[in-house]
């Protein structure tokens, strides 16, 4: 190649060098927002006109919402919340499509979900009380599989926490999850 080539056509060397750089930082770019939006929960499968939300073959509702002033431990004690937080106890129930098998053989359950409460400000708190020492470890949900059950929950929040929505999440269904509201009842009782 002569010097007058590269005069003529040498200018389109650095095009090239940055067109092949956008198009990495594009794949780049694409690659991330994929990886972004299968690990996270992004669609939300809200409950029908019977308080049931369903992914996949697995349906949640609440069963049933409360604030309460304790809990009970392992040992038959009790566990209250510390001054300025609120104990939450949410029961959860699941049914399934799923028939099962046929030869009368036990399916082994995942337990690749779990819940979270999120209140009216969009904070989120995890299912579990563990911060107070004696509380009950939560039960683990089953989101596959032919299932009917029912579980007990625990959350802790500031007393200022307005409980809003429980989300449950199955990690083999994401982005896809449960979207169920709550409304706690009125301590009143008005």
């Amino acid at each position: 190649m002569s010097i007058g080539w590269w005069r003529t056509n040498g200018w389109w060397i650095p095009v090239l060098v940055v067109a092949l750089a956008a198009l990495g930082g594009l794949s780049w770019r694409s690659e991330a927002v994929q990886t972004w939006w299968t690990m996270q929960p992004h669609r939300a499968h809200a409950s029908d006109a019977e308080g049931w939300a369903q992914v996949g073959d697995v349906r949640f509702t609440v069963a049933g919402f409360e604030r309460v002033d304790w809990i009970s431990d392992e040992l038959a004690g009790r566990v209250e919340a510390p001054e300025g937080y609120a104990l939450w106890v949410l029961d959860l129930s699941a049914r399934s499509d799923v028939a099962p098998p046929a030869d009368g053989a036990e399916t082994e359950p995942t337990y690749t979900c779990a819940s979270e409460l999120r209140d009216t400000a969009g904070r989120v708190y995890e299912v579990g009380a563990s911060a107070l020492p004696g509380a009950p470890y939560p039960d683990a949900l089953i989101c596959s599989g032919p299932v009917s059950a029912r579980w007990t929950q625990y959350f802790l929040t500031p007393d200022d926490a307005v409980p809003a929505q429980v989300r449950v999440i199955d990690t083999e269904q994401l982005p896809d999850y449960w979207s169920l509201p709550v409304a706690p009842a009125d301590p009143s009782g008005s």
